[in-house]
Formats: C-alpha cells, sequence, structure tokens
C-alpha cells in the first residue's frame, strides 16, 4: 500500500541549528576545539534527526487483503492488518485505525466514537526486516457493511524532535457485513398465484409439459395430442398422458427508500420486514427478486437482484439490505417502477414497500393489469403489516 507522508518538525531544530551556527563562530573566535566539536554535535543530531524523519517508512509495506466476512449482530470478528518494514526501524509509533461505526471495538482496546466512525489507537514498533500482524477484535453493533477507511502511523524521531506521518492512500480491502435483524411481519403467507409458473402443487389449472410423470386410462374428454402411443400400445388400450400440476409462486419486493427530498425515517424497519421475507421464502422455497430505488451503475440503474431462491439468494439478499445507508443516492421510485414494468422479468405477487404518491399509485395500476396481485408492506409500531392493496379503491380514486 502507498503511503501519503508528511514531517512535523518540532519548533526546537530551528533554535538549536540557531545555536550550533553561533557555536561554530564563538569557536573559531576563541580557538576552542571543545566548542567546534559540541556545535559539530549538535549539527549531526540535527541531520540525523531530520534524515530519519524523511527516510522512515519508505519501505513499510502493508499486505491488503480482499476479504470479506459475513456476521450476524452481536457476533464476534477480528480485521488482521500484517505489516512489513524493509527500511528504517519503527519504534514507539502510533497506529490509528478508523472504521465505520457498524461494528464496534472491543472494551480493551483504547478507541474513540466519531460521528460515524471508531478511532483505535494501538502502540507499534517494527524494526529493519520484520513483520507484524495487529489483530482488531470487534463486535457486529447494527446493520451496514464496515470498512476500515484509513490507518495511519504517527511515528516519532529517535532524538525525540518531531514526528513523521503516514496516511493509506487507498481503503482497505476488508469488509465486515453485518445483516439486518428480522422483525415479525403480520400477515406473511403464501398467496394462490393466478399465473402459470413452475412450482409443483396438489391443485392448479397449470400443467408441466416437458415431460409427462405416467399414464392413466384414455377419456373420451381427453385431447388427442395427450395420447401416448408407446403405453397405449404396451397396454393394448389407449394411455392418456399425465403431466405435474404447477403453480408460480414467486414474488417481487419494490423498497421506496426515498420520503420527499430525504431517506425515509422507517428504512431500518422497513429492511427489517424484508428480511424476514427473505428467510420466510427461503424455508419456504418461494423465488422472490428485489429492487430497491438506490441509484447504482450499469444497465439496471438501481439495485436489483433476479428472481431466484436458495441459500446463494438468501446471502446475496442479505448482503444487499445491510449495504443501504442513509448516505445513498436515491433514484426517483416511479422511474424504478417504470423500468421494472417495461424491461424486468413481472412476478404474480408484487409488493410494495415505503412511502407511495398518487403517480406510484398509477405505476402500480398498471403492473396490476399485467396480472399481478399487489400487496403493501408497513410500518406498524414495532411490527411489519403485509395486506392486500385495496387496487379497485385506488382506480376509483384515480380515474
Amino acid at each position: 500500500m502507498s503511503w501519503k507522508k508528511y514531517s512535523l518538525e518540532d519548533r526546537k531544530i530551528p533554535g538549536i541549528s540557531g545555536f550550533a551556527i553561533i557555536l561554530i563562530i564563538v569557536s573559531l573566535y576563541i580557538q576552542s576545539k571543545l566548542v567546534l566539536f559540541l556545535a559539530v554535535f549538535f549539527l549531526i543530531v540535527i541531520f540525523c534527526n531530520q534524515l530519519y524523519l524523511k527516510r522512515t517508512g519508505e519501505k513499510l509495506y502493508f499486505e491488503n487483503l480482499n476479504v470479506k466476512n459475513y456476521f450476524f449482530i452481536g457476533d464476534k470478528g477480528e480485521w488482521f492488518l500484517t505489516f512489513r518494514n524493509e527500511g528504517f526501524p519503527i519504534l514507539k509509533a502510533e497506529l490509528r485505525i478508523y472504521f465505520d461505526f457498524f461494528v464496534s471495538p472491543d472494551e480493551d482496546l483504547q478507541e474513540t466514537s466519531l460521528s460515524s466512525m471508531y478511532e483505535m489507537s494501538i502502540p507499534f514498533s517494527l524494526f529493519t526486516n520484520q513483520a507484524k500482524q495487529i489483530k482488531i477484535p470487534f463486535t457486529a453493533k447494527q446493520r451496514g457493511i464496515a470498512k476500515i477507511r484509513s490507518i495511519e502511523f504517527r511515528v516519532p524521531s529517535l532524538l525525540g524532535f518531531g514526528e513523521t506521518v503516514l496516511e493509506s492512500k487507498y481503503f482497505v480491502k476488508q469488509q465486515a457485513v453485518v445483516y439486518p435483524l428480522p422483525i415479525p411481519v403480520k400477515g406473511l403467507k403464501e398467496q394462490i398465484s393466478v399465473l402459470q409458473g413452475i412450482h409443483i402443487v396438489p391443485i392448479s389449472v397449470y400443467e408441466e409439459l416437458l415431460g409427462p410423470v405416467g399414464t392413466r386410462d384414455y377419456v373420451p374428454s381427453d385431447s388427442f395430442n395427450r395420447i401416448h402411443w408407446k403405453a397405449s400400445a404396451r397396454k393394448q388400450e389407449l394411455q392418456t398422458k399425465v403431466y405435474e400440476r404447477i403453480s408460480e409462486k414467486g414474488w417481487n419486493i419494490a423498497l421506496n427508500v426515498s420520503d420527499g427530498h430525504s431517506i425515509t425515517g422507517k428504512l431500518e424497519k422497513l429492511l427489517s420486514s424484508i428480511t424476514e421475507f427473505a428467510y420466510y421464502a427461503f424455508h419456504k422455497q418461494i423465488p422472490y427478486s428485489l429492487c430497491i430505488n438506490v441509484r447504482t451503475a450499469g444497465s439496471t440503474p438501481f439495485l436489483y437482484l433476479p428472481i431466484g431462491e436458495g441459500k446463494e439468494h438468501l446471502q446475496k439478499v442479505l448482503e444487499t439490505l445491510a449495504s443501504v445507508s442513509t448516505q445513498n443516492t436515491s433514484l426517483p421510485y416511479d422511474y424504478m417502477l417504470s423500468f421494472y414494468n417495461s424491461h424486468l422479468t413481472a412476478q404474480p405477487y408484487f409488493i410494495h414497500a415505503g412511502i407511495k404518491t398518487d403517480d406510484t399509485k398509477r405505476m402500480l395500476l398498471g403492473i396490476s393489469k399485467k396480472g399481478a396481485k399487489l400487496f403493501e408492506l408497513k410500518i406498524e409500531q414495532e411490527f411489519g403489516l403485509l395486506s392486500e392493496l385495496a387496487i379497485h379503491q385506488e382506480r376509483r380514486m384515480l380515474l
């Protein structure tokens, strides 16, 4: 890692330098070798002091590992910082580490809480051609992605006159992802979809036509193209193909993080409610996609996770929810809904969360006209509430 470096000189240095020059003049005047020796000694001390301040840290290397660890709130974790010194020895230095407040350091380490970061101070010494690993234990405190924002060394002069400050030019790549904590959501249950899908169910009007699971005796109401000719020849009577009954159970969850020109004050509870959705869908094997109107770069201009299910999808969703911050730049929610309606795969269940305006209601009506069943996620005190969106009432109000 490269370092930004600057030196802080002690105010005594100019005075000592001036005093040494005066001693040289006096020694020449009185012809005293002792005074001359003292003057030269002071100049050598100043030279060595300045040389150390200038050269220290030039060959100090930091192993910047790209590591991402995942935690639940309350979990213990550690960061490991490895340094190698191939230059001047570093003695009695102070290592300062600044990191996000989503994790908190252990109490036995000296730390200071800033507005959005913790500052830790650790004594540090490292001789030439020596390596050292610093361990930073912490506890996951709240939802978010914690990063080490800066590493700073304050290296005092060996002679005590001034110090050199080394600051990291780049972020440390290690990250601690703290998953959000779920809260109960009233009304969270599986709904029967009217759209065809891929999940096997006992009763449905849809069938998986890619391959039959068996045959049965033919009845006059069966379609001619459903006859299984090989099975019919084998049994010497007509047999009809039997297919599995299927039904779509897919959800799309759309979160509006904005409230006018600011981030909604209910952001944490909304994210916790969606976390409950994620766990519920994981246990019930329900596929779902996620849209959040946080501006991103790329072909999809907002946070979007395509439909998926299982453990890997759950981890992606939890990490996405952890990444949402009040510092994010939001995208107009109505634009996100328009993009979803025009470019993304529609799901039979559409769950809206957050503030909705009249324009939002019009966009949701457009989504419902394509066959999606609309739900709304609200926050009531310390719980989430999932209820069906009164689409007929909204339509009368808008027309």
